[in-house]
């Protein structure tokens, strides 16, 4: 089915000019339209904080990236004048580099222009979906219902019971009997955080007596959230079946969520809620809407050259080479596998698509061929529609288009200014090298025998017994044969325990300590960690070298390239600050997060209590089946 086809597919540059489709649309499915995002609306700008030559930086966007730096509202909040102005830096610099981009014309850079077509076209769809499907599945009342559940959050604990997959009335009726039996004990007052943690199956939670702490709406599943609530604050739930098993809930606490954000700011979560909710509906709609896109586009296929094509690119006595086509003359590729209103697909666009894409399809069944065809042309019959219904000029697709043109066009203007005038010649990294001599020097090494023995306390392998060996091969003794009997480190028995060269970053605390040492001279035991003990004789030193410039070109390149583009990025933005001045309002800067000095920690180390058993709570016997909290003796 074409539902079951997922992700992005490009699609010929000649179909494209052909379907009036840019390249490198996304190809969407039912399914990837069933799961598209709705992309929600901006709020309306309130105030400028500063101007920047012809361009303002309103309170809005100061806003958001405040938030989006420091994470949330309130730690944005907490930022003083000097912190807020280091934010604000990096949006004038974005205004500067945005209007010196309109100045050199990359607004109309043609891949400027059609990566912002692309994403203006994505956008479209996206609302398309939006009015198209989600409007006429979800009742327009379920968001703001929705929406009004968020304004509380409530405090549970549950005990989980978990069922097995098998939903026969058997099959569940062992964990049915455990949980009824552990509801009785909690209504009957026996301690609901010690069946918690004594019979829950959720292990996340067991060991905190079932505890939840505080949620909302729409972060438990269906079944669990109706009933928790539903229910009075102390009250206990009967027990509750979810996919997860058996739930019983106590219920502890209701108040006011105080995170809840306004309708426009929680709109997209709504959505995504509502979309998982209604899935299988959405899904449903979608698949049919796109059966009747393609009908009214008089979408058909020629199965006879599809069988065709099939045959000739499945001929074993050609050579591939990821060539699919070889073997097809130029009449053949004008085979026609598909029409439409207007237009055809043939061959030559298969082949045009694979070799864009770089995804064949695995050429078992004509099904194969029509499911590709289907991926070419649906975002056509989409974006068509979507033009249709008016649907470019939404304040949305319009916002995603003007944001990434100008995204784009920073990109390429950075690249015009910076990138595009950096000089490398070899000549010129020849003269760099040859002026910086003294920063492309290799390393010093040192080359070192050495005996590892690892730390055992059982055979009695530790720092005396370490030292008792170094003291051994100070006084003399052959050094390589005390390697052969003692080192743990058999990698290295090969060459007599010789390690190296190695330079001082390496091996730890071995490779330091290597380099303080003479030749010949042998260390006292090197702790490696506390899981190992070193004992090194250092063999061989070699002091640093200048790299010749072949060794040292990658470094020489590198090390220019940040020159200079440090160097043109600054006489930029020079050049930048003298044609669009900025202008900062500073009491605006704080009047938009207005300042919220850190809360000062005052957590204070408690002695964790130790709770008994209610006296009164009347005993009851819990089945063999049912663990019962041990009796705490007073």
């Amino acid at each position: 089915m074409l539902a079951t086809v997922l992700g992005h597919h490009y699609p010929s540059s000649r179909l494209a000019a052909k379907l009036k489709l840019s390249s490198g649309s996304p190809l969407l499915t039912a399914s990837f339209l069933a799961l598209l995002l709705f992309a929600g609306g901006c709020g309306q700008q309130a105030g400028i904080v500063a101007k920047v030559g012809g361009k303002k930086i309103t309170a809005v966007e100061f806003k958001e990236e405040m938030i989006r730096r420091y994470r949330s509202e309130d730690f944005a909040a907490q930022r003083n004048l000097d912190e807020r102005k280091g934010v604000l830096k990096n949006l004038i610099e974005q205004k500067m580099k945005i209007q010196d981009a309109y100045r050199l014309g990359l607004d109309k850079d043609s891949t400027v222009q059609q990566a912002a077509e692309d994403i203006r076209q994505q956008a479209a769809i996206q609302e398309l979906y939006k009015v198209e499907i989600m409007d006429r599945v979800i009742p327009a009342s379920e968001a703001k219902s929705y929406y009004d559940r968020l304004g509380e959050e409530i405090k549970a604990s549950h005990i989980l019971i978990k069922a097995p997959m098998d939903t026969s009335s058997a099959a569940l009726a062992p964990a049915k009997a455990k949980i009824d039996s552990i509801y009785q004990l909690a209504v009957s007052g026996v301690p609901f955080d010690s069946l918690a943690r004594q019979n829950s199956d959720d292990v996340t939670t067991a060991q905190n007596g079932g505890d939840l702490g505080f949620f909302t709406w729409g972060r438990m599943v269906d079944e669990f959230q109706d009933s928790a609530f539903a229910m009075k604050v102390g009250q206990i739930s009967h027990p509750v079946k979810s996919s997860y098993g058996y739930h019983i809930i106590k219920l502890f606490e209701r108040r006011p969520n105080p995170n809840r954000k306004s309708f426009a700011e929680e709109q997209e979560n709504i959505n995504m809620m509502l979309r998982r909710k209604y899935q299988k509906q959405l899904q449903k709609a979608a698949e049919d809407y796109l059966t009747r896109l393609k009908e009214k586009n008089k979408l058909t296929f020629n199965y006879g050259n599809i069988q065709k094509v099939l045959d000739k690119v499945s001929d074993p006595s050609v050579p591939r080479n990821n060539d699919y086509f070889s073997n097809f003359s130029a009449e053949e590729k004008q085979w026609v596998v598909a029409s439409m209103k207007g237009d055809t697909i043939t061959v030559a666009d298969l082949q045009a698509e694979i070799a864009k894409t770089g995804n064949p399809p695995q050429w078992r069944d004509q099904k194969a061929i029509t499911t590709m065809v289907e991926r070419i042309v649906v975002p056509k019959f989409l974006a068509d529609r979507a033009k249709q219904k008016g649907l470019y000029n939404s304040k949305s697709v319009k916002g995603q288009y003007e944001s990434t043109l100008e995204t784009r066009m920073l990109q390429e203007v950075e690249n015009k200014q910076v990138q595009d005038k950096l000089q490398l010649a070899d000549s010129l990294l020849l003269a760099y090298y040859q002026s910086h001599l003294n920063e492309f020097k290799s390393d010093s090494t040192v080359e070192v025998q050495e005996i590892y023995i690892t730390v055992d306390a059982a055979k009695g392998k530790d720092l005396a017994f370490a030292q008792r060996i170094a003291n051994r091969a100070k006084r003399g003794e052959d050094f390589t044969k005390l390697v052969h009997k003692y080192t743990d480190r058999k990698s290295s028995l090969a060459r007599d325990g010789r390690i190296g060269p190695i330079t001082s970053r390496q091996y730890g605390e071995m490779g330091k300590a290597a380099f303080r040492l003479n030749i010949n001279e042998i260390s006292d035991p090197i702790s490696m960690g506390g899981r190992a003990y070193s004992i090194i004789k250092l063999v061989d030193k070699t002091p640093p070298r200048v790299k010749t410039f072949e060794e040292a070109k990658p470094q020489v390149e590198r090390q220019l390239r940040m020159q200079q583009s440090d160097s043109l990025r600054t006489a930029w933005m020079d050049d930048l600050q003298k044609r669009y001045p900025a202008k900062i309002f500073d009491d605006r800067l704080m009047a938009v997060l207005p300042y919220k000095a850190p809360a000062a920690d005052t957590t204070k180390t408690k002695t964790p209590g130790v709770k008994t058993p209610n006296p009164k709570i009347q005993q009851v016997t819990p089945p063999s089946h049912v663990t019962q909290p041990e009796k705490v003796k007073k």
